[in-house]
């Protein structure tokens, strides 16, 4: 097993060289810390390297470690979100047509201490989770979205590695995270929570067994897990894919409409989805059977995004009521995830679901 490096400081340029597989070390290399509360559960940064002889080797790259944040750290360490990363990465990618950024190499120990040594594509234009989704973006991350779910709808179920989304570790860790998060929840962001969700905070706690093993039912298929606008690059120049997915630390089997959820609740301004959510679950179903996936009505998927709207509440209270947002910027994003999310449960009426 090769040297993982528990800090920035660890890196070398002889390191560099080592996971690359080239003799010589670059003749100089700088770091540029990059995420700051966009990232939170790992630490980022941009490589800049000078080599003796150019040729073909990288002159930037981007390298990924565990959070020096603790309790990020410990929460990511909790859901084995390194260990699920690194195995996507190691096993996944290469199966689907949704793009990623090039992997150069990574590895992980015992401890979760963990490297991904990536291509650097900050000339790519992040999504900004803080302003909101615009239906545009919304459509390019929908069709790489049916794309990464078609290529392992109903194929997943022997990636041993990849938890459910119920009846899992993960499953018990969510309803517990979600159980212990409320109360900071409320104290940090309680001005965004409808009056509606705090009165039906009990009910939802004991129900949410029940949405993940309704939202565990086939179709299966690969839930990213985490995707909103902030794992979002958006192409600029006219040989770029349209969008690279990045940060694969959380996902799961299951409904891959939850990722779609996810996306709307969570990333998309407010008044987008209000206005177009017909039509980008219409698109997210047409493209599904443009990838050869029929079997999926309309119908289908506007009863499983209800509940998976639903669902992301507890999600949102997990990442509120359990991480330390870390600067303004975190807060924003944590902000606006959870006035979001409760106007979209209101919208649909999604706490008659509870009854159900």
């Amino acid at each position: 097993m090769t040297s993982i490096p528990k800090s920035l400081d660890d890196l070398s340029p002889a390191w560099i060289a080592e996971q690359l597989g080239v003799a010589s070390p670059p003749i100089s290399m700088d770091l540029t810390p990059m995420g700051e509360g966009v990232g939170m559960m790992s630490t980022m940064s941009r490589i800049r390297l000078d080599w003796a002889e150019n040729g073909t080797l990288p002159q930037n790259l981007v390298i990924k470690i565990a959070a020096e944040n603790d309790t990020n750290r410990n929460v990511a360490q909790q859901f084995n979100l390194y260990l699920k990363e690194v195995s996507y990465y190691r096993d996944l990618s290469a199966l689907t047509s949704a793009r990623s950024p090039r992997i150069y190499a990574l590895d992980i120990d015992s401890d979760q201490n963990f490297f991904i040594l990536m291509e650097d594509v900050t000339n790519y234009r992040m999504g900004n989770q803080v302003t909101g989704a615009t239906l545009d973006e919304t459509m390019i991350c929908v069709t790489e979205l049916a794309k990464l779910h078609a290529a392992f709808w109903n194929r997943i179920d022997g990636v041993d590695w990849l938890p459910h989304i119920s009846g899992s570790d993960n499953a018990r860790n969510m309803a517990l995270g979600a159980e212990v998060g409320w109360k900071q929840t409320l104290e940090y962001f309680g001005e965004f929570v409808p009056g509606s969700i705090r009165d039906a905070h009990v009910k939802y706690l004991q129900r949410i067994p029940m949405i993940q093993e309704q939202l565990d039912q086939e179709p299966r298929t690969l839930i990213h897990g985490d995707f909103r606008m902030d794992n979002m690059l958006f192409g600029v120049r006219k040989d770029d894919a349209p969008l690279l997915i990045v940060d694969f630390q959380g996902p799961l089997k299951g409904n891959g409409i939850q990722d779609l959820a996810y996306l709307l609740s969570h990333s998309v301004q407010t008044e987008v989805r209000r206005q177009c959510e017909s039509q980008i679950l219409d698109h997210y179903v047409d493209t599904l059977r443009l990838e050869g996936i029929r079997e999926y009505s309309t119908d289908k998927a506007w009863a499983d995004y209800r509940l998976a709207v639903l669902y992301c509440w507890t999600v949102a209270v997990v990442i509120a009521g359990t991480m330390d947002p870390a600067n303004e910027r975190g807060y924003a994003w944590m902000s606006k995830m959870v006035e979001r999310n409760g106007l979209a449960i209101e919208d649909l009426d999604c706490l008659e679901l509870l009854d159900s």
